[in-house]
């Protein structure tokens, strides 16, 4: 797994970019992509697409102590690749 500052060196070496640059690009890529999941689906050329999902609550076993709790409803990102 690589780290964010690896990514962006490789992928300021792949563009031919500067670090700076290709960090202010996989930000703003990152930004778009997560204000259109919001929305409901984003796409990304060569990726896939990210679709907000919402999971409803329920009811799982804490495995240390046996117990029952609640787990909320949350909303997440799934990744179908292209």
């Amino acid at each position: 797994m690589a780290t964010q500052a690896e990514f962006i060196d490789a992928f300021a070496k792949s563009a031919g970019l500067t670090k700076a640059e290709a960090d202010r690009i996989a930000r703003a890529y990152a930004e778009v992509a997560v204000a259109q999941a919001k929305t409901g689906f984003a796409v990304l050329p060569d990726l896939g697409r990210f679709k907000a999902v919402t999971k409803p609550a329920r009811k799982a076993r804490n495995p240390r102590t046996g117990a029952m709790v609640d787990v909320p409803a949350k909303t997440t990102l799934v990744l179908k690749v292209g």
